[in-house]
């Protein structure tokens, strides 16, 4: 008896364990096992670097690639290409629009211009798998960006907002109403809190939410919206987040998206 076979069966491991490695010489082959729910895992596909000191201008963008492995152990090509095509054709955009930037600064000019993008997975549960990227440009000021990709895990295809709640359920004037509730209440706790509401001066001032509002799924299993940076507050608030307690919700929500 092998070393290995010794271990294993003192262990108790079973050989027709999830996952089986069989080493052949110099080559390992892999079997991966079936499994309840679809795997998402992120990678760095591309990174986009840029370093101009004589124009000032400088950029960093991180690009991930999701590969979805399906319930049956194979990788679910499909809507691995089409999300992953989105997520590269989005950031692509500040890469095509810098590159113009810097291709406008003469010689001997400054642009002072700064381009940062990155990523990381705000949701992974057994309903959604929801991948967020940050971008900040900088050029006297900055502006910041968020763009949440979220997927049904299930399916593998992208999702909005109405798809987690009942048709006709009214949840966007119910969403909008409580994050305004949240804002009043922010404000008259800390004067140092500011929100584009109740300013009849004001053509900024937060109306509504969209189905393209940005959200995500967080620990509580609670909705979160996401807002650019000046979308519904002053620059020194940065970009904001409001969760809405699903207990106001759940009566609109549908397929289990919210707990």
């Amino acid at each position: 008896m092998s070393k290995l076979s010794s271990v294993l069966k003192k262990t108790g491991i079973a050989v027709a364990a999830a996952a089986m490695l069989v080493t052949m010489g110099a080559g390992t082959v892999v079997t991966q096992a079936k499994t309840s729910l679809p795997v998402y895992k992120v990678s760095l596909a591309k990174k986009y670097t840029n370093n101009q000191k004589g124009k000032q201008m400088e950029a960093s963008v991180k690009i991930p690639k999701v590969k979805i492995t399906g319930t049956d152990g194979k990788v679910m090509k499909s809507e691995s290409e089409k999300l992953n095509a989105a997520i590269s054709s989005y950031q692509n955009k500040f890469i095509k629009d810098y590159k113009k930037d810097v291709a406008a600064i003469k010689k001997g000019e400054k642009g002072n211009e700064s381009l940062t993008s990155g990523y990381k997975v705000v949701t992974d549960n057994d309903k959604l798998f929801c991948l967020r990227i940050d971008t900040v440009i900088a050029m006297g000021g900055s502006q910041s960006y968020a763009k949440i990709f979220s997927v049904d895990k299930k399916s593998g295809k992208q999702i909005t907002l109405k798809n987690l709640f009942k048709k006709g359920s009214g949840y966007i004037d119910r969403i909008s109403d409580n994050i305004k509730e949240q804002m009043r209440a922010q404000m008259k706790e800390n004067a140092d809190v500011t929100y584009f509401v109740d300013d009849e001066n004001n053509k900024f001032n937060f109306k509504s939410i969209s189905n393209k509002t940005n959200f995500y799924v967080n620990e509580k299993g609670e909705l979160t919206l996401v807002f650019d940076k000046y979308e519904v507050a002053p620059g020194y608030m940065g970009m904001v987040e409001f969760s809405i307690p699903t207990g106001e919700i759940v009566d609109m929500v549908t397929n289990g998206y919210l707990k």
